[in-house]
């Protein structure tokens, strides 16, 4: 009995090695499966930065590109406030004619803004403000305060241009003939820039299509794998490749 309790252990201890010696070349086996299909892939990384370069401008150049990229209202604030003002004229010289001239306002203070726009809203006020005071004066003599009132417009044209010039000024924006000489000219050096975008093909890797579990995968590996792949605890290649964004 005793001989044959240890016969029994014994080849209880031989067939538990054996199984466990089965178990690892199975697991060793399960750890590399076979390889479907390789394809060698680019991969492209884009990058976006600006391209710069240098041109030279005249100076006629620069003041017409200037005056193209500014708003609308700051190209034509300087009619549109002599309007305003020619149309307060109106309206004040019409309303001292009495009840009577009423009809006459719309009139006169569509011809108002029209000449304010037209002259400016320097000669306006000047006229204005000299005319007036010079009816104070002379109520009577109406030729003289009408002189008065043309000095006052240039003067204030001329201090109104002075103290708000044009911005560019206009003697650049005026069109040129071709032959016309244009002297004292200046010349500019600007930088331009446009955004591009750069591609570029760093790395090169190996997509490898296999089976496992029963499921199809697909994975990326930098080198050429061979016939089988190694692959890991989840079953994604051992040495598989991420690249970078």
């Amino acid at each position: 009995m005793s001989f044959l309790a240890w016969g029994m252990a014994c080849g209880t201890g031989s067939a538990w090695a054996a199984g466990a010696s089965f178990g690892a070349r199975a697991a060793g086996a399960q750890g590399s499966v076979p390889v479907l299909s390789v394809t060698h892939e680019t991969i492209a990384k884009t990058k976006k930065e600006d391209v710069c370069w240098q041109t030279i401008v005249s100076e006629r150049e620069r003041a017409r590109q200037q005056y193209e990229n500014q708003s609308w209202l700051v190209k034509y604030w300087k009619p549109i406030l002599g309007g305003v003002l020619g149309g307060l004229v109106g309206y004040k010289f019409t309303r001292n004619y009495g009840e009577n001239h009423k009809k006459w306002t719309y009139p006169t203070v569509a011809g108002g803004i029209a000449v304010g726009a037209i002259a400016g809203p320097g000669m306006v006020a000047g006229a204005y403000g000299l005319g007036s005071l010079a009816y104070s004066y002379w109520p009577g003599k109406l030729p003289l305060v009408a002189a008065v009132s043309l000095i006052g417009g240039i003067l204030g044209d001329g201090l109104f241009n002075l103290l708000f010039p044009d911005s560019p000024p206009q003697s650049l924006l005026e069109p040129t003939q071709p032959g016309q000489f244009l002297p004292d000219q200046q010349f500019y050096i600007e930088t331009t820039c446009l955004p591009r975008v750069r591609v570029q093909y760093t790395e090169s890797p190996f997509r490898v299509t296999y089976e496992y579990g029963g499921e199809r995968r697909s994975a990326l590996v930098r080198h050429y794998p061979g016939d089988r792949i190694a692959l890991d605890a989840s079953g994604r290649p051992v040495n598989e490749f991420h690249p970078q964004p």
